[in-house]
């Protein structure tokens, strides 16, 4: 049975972004083979011999610098560790990048991200990669929270949209299934959604009754103890 691999990385910047959420930095010593729109298993120095699942919020980059979002769960969890404890300096230690939430090399069709909490982030890192390229594909990415006060990382997205006219942002409140009906038609799009259960679950019921083929839609929700993690 092949060992599990891991990569040591320093912890570089921690920002509040909320009552619960983080959004923080780190940079391996070496690099991380990974793809946009993967996550890997963390453990941190306050949890050790614990992990969670947390999604990066950026495609691959030279310098190695990984960003990951985080919203606190159980007081005992990997989660809350990383929002109430860790700070510059730390060093954790990152799993083998998992997850097949990345983009069809083959396709050219436009895309909706329809994402809820934390699943922010596989869809801020899929934007990020297409940002370094695209010149002919349309991107709408659907949020949802539970009020206005919650959409953390508006500023960073606000500053995409602003930087690429292709990319429409629309935040709601209210269902985020009707705010994708209402915005259609959708027929010739590839779908990737990503957050709670419930969200993922409603999404994918309103998509199926559009009559989006299932071919271009990949759903995942989110697990673990807070919820920062994705899994098909």
């Amino acid at each position: 049975m092949t060992a599990a691999q891991w990569w040591p990385a320093e912890v570089l910047t921690h920002e509040r972004r909320g009552s619960d959420v983080v959004v923080f930095t780190c940079r391996t010593r070496r690099a991380l083979p990974f793809r946009a729109g993967q996550h890997v298993e963390i453990e941190c120095p306050y949890r050790p011999w614990q992990t969670s699942p947390f999604s990066m919020a950026n495609a691959p980059r030279r310098d190695r610098v990984l960003e990951f979002h985080v919203r606190a769960g159980s007081p005992a969890g990997v989660s809350a560790a990383l929002v109430e404890r860790l700070k510059p300096g730390d060093t954790l230690r990152l799993g083998t990048p998992r997850g097949s939430m990345v983009l069809n090399p083959y396709s050219r069709r436009d895309l909706v991200f329809i994402t809820g909490s934390t699943g922010l982030a596989p869809a801020k890192a899929l934007i990020d990669e297409l940002s370094r390229y695209n010149r002919t594909r349309w991107i709408h990415l659907f949020r949802a929270e539970r009020d206005d006060g919650a959409f953390y990382d508006r500023w960073s997205l606000d500053r995409l949209a602003d930087r690429h006219p292709w990319l429409t942002i629309v935040r709601t409140t209210a269902d985020i299934a009707e705010a994708v009906s209402a915005h259609g038609p959708w027929s010739h799009h590839d779908f990737y959604i990503s957050g709670p259960q419930s969200m993922v679950d409603s999404a994918s019921g309103q998509l199926a009754a559009l009559r989006v083929p299932a071919a271009r839609i990949q759903a995942f929700s989110e697990v673990g103890e807070q919820g920062a993690g994705l899994r098909t």
